[in-house]
């Protein structure tokens, strides 16, 4: 058998088991029932991403392609199995859809407010036996946080209210599961577009469409969080280049989605900056963009702030609170470095600002310039939630840096610590993203150090030299 071949088989056997995990964590018991045995699922899963992601890269890329795309749909499909592993937002997100249905603003009143109690339905306000079933109270609701108004931003209000009008009154956990399949489709045939706009070997589309981390949570869990990653997935394919003839153009388009992805989870407007490299006078491109961003934002933000107010915030300032931003106690890696909590907030802020100075003054492309910031706001922030890694994944996938990813496994660990209630959750997350820390260090600076940071263009029949570091 030849190399090819050779690499071939791998690649067939890694994505077999990828398919069949898949399967096994999406059909298998939620979090709270199978505990840690669900990590080393999930660890196992990885295992065999990483060994496919190394074959295709063995593999032609007219063959290496197209069956990454396959089998990306495959892992998906599989995710299909069984109902959300890890999460419940998306009986939150049902909620926003149903309120919005009966005309009324999901900003106006928190879920358990008298005047929404006819809204109420059976799968998300379940009787007695059906709370005793999920093993809650009597008088239960699956929906987190039923005493706050909602936290959604206006396009993931807009998304939700869509699925719920399309899936109708009848529908469960499967609709959003499917919306969310939906947006990782569109972001699969975003990929190949957008590596092949900033030169990049078309098989780092492998790093995203083969990984755990976007099927567990954009189609098991449904989160929203994949309608901002197709967003941000298409500004980075359409965004000018330096001489670009329609750069104006292509500037607003790319603000324009960073709005709508702005307007799903507020962290992607950090990647404004990201656009310095797109053109000789850097303040030019980014103008552009953030205009184009802000028309968007105040045209799905005023209807709301008109009729609501101060409310379109929703639980947010609670949120932060709860999630000890405000304390300071949440920035494990300032933790670990022994900063003080009160100085946490600052001194991760500065680091922050530290990458956000140097993707200024240097100018990389935009994809890098994404991944690094994304990078930087992840690990500076350390959030427990690993769903809000799934952008910088890919990000990573078209900049060429996988070793990115090691911050979104890194969110893992410690989210099992805090749902099980580990005593050591605080230690183990600081071990996972100062382990991811030091892999990204290490790769940056292997790859500094790298006689040729360009690769040759890569023909559709050759395999690649092209490292993975």
């Amino acid at each position: 058998m030849s190399g090819r071949g050779r690499w071939g088989v791998v690649f067939a056997a890694a994505s077999a088991t990828g398919v069949v995990l898949s399967t096994v964590v999406a059909s298998g018991r939620p979090i709270l029932a199978s505990r840690w045995s669900l990590l080393w699922w999930l660890a196992g899963w990885s295992v065999a991403w990483v060994v496919a992601v190394v074959a295709a890269f063995h593999l032609p890329v007219r063959v290496a392609v197209p069956a990454v795309l396959v089998v990306g749909v495959m892992l998906r499909l599989a995710a299909l199995a069984g109902p959300p592993t890890t999460s419940d937002d998306l009986y939150r997100y049902s909620w926003d859809g149903r309120v919005q249905a009966a005309g009324i603003d999901p900003y106006a009143q928190p879920p358990v407010s008298p005047a929404l109690e006819r809204l109420r339905e059976p799968w998300l306000w379940p009787d007695a036996q059906g709370c005793a079933a999920i093993h809650r109270p009597v008088g239960c609701t699956r929906i987190n946080r039923p005493g706050q108004r909602t936290i959604y931003p206006p396009a993931a209000e807009a998304w939700f209210a869509s699925v719920y009008r399309v899936a109708g009154i009848g529908a469960r956990a499967k609709a959003w599961q499917v919306a969310g399949l939906l947006t990782e489709l569109g972001t699969l045939a975003l990929l190949p577009l957008a590596l092949r706009r900033w030169g990049r070997d078309p098989r780092w589309l492998a790093l995203y469409a083969l990984g755990p981390a976007p099927v567990l949570e954009v189609v098991n869990n449904g989160h929203v969080d994949g309608l901002a990653v197709v967003c941000v997935v298409g500004a980075l394919a359409v965004v000018g280049k330096p001489g670009d003839r329609r750069a104006l153009v292509r500037d607003v388009a790319a603000g324009a989605l960073l709005g709508a992805a702005f307007l799903v989870k507020l962290y992607p407007a950090i990647l404004l900056l990201a656009f310095v490299g797109a053109g000789p006078r850097r303040w030019v491109p980014v103008v552009r963009a953030a205009l184009a961003a802000a028309a968007v934002a105040v045209v799905a933000y005023l209807p709301h702030v008109v009729r609501e107010g101060g409310h379109v915030v929703g639980y947010l300032p609670r949120y932060l609170r709860e999630e000890h931003y405000t304390t300071g106690g949440r920035f494990l890696l300032a933790s670990l470095a022994r900063v003080p909590a009160g100085s946490a907030a600052a001194v991760s802020g500065v680091a922050v600002a530290g990458a956000c100075a140097w993707v200024w003054w240097r100018r990389p492309p935009a994809p890098a310039s994404a991944c690094l910031l994304v990078g930087a706001v992840l690990l500076a922030a350390s959030p427990v939630q690993p769903w809000y890694a799934v952008m910088l994944l890919a990000v990573a996938a078209i900049a060429g840096r996988p070793a990115w990813a090691a911050v979104v496994a890194a969110g893992y660990p410690y989210f099992f610590a805090v749902i099980l209630a580990s005593r050591h959750a605080a230690g183990l997350g600081e071990a996972a993203y100062a382990t991811a820390l030091v892999v990204v260090i290490v790769a940056t600076a292997r790859r500094s150090g790298s006689p040729s940071r360009r690769p040759a263009p890569v023909r559709s029949g050759a395999t690649s030299s092209t490292r993975l570091a």
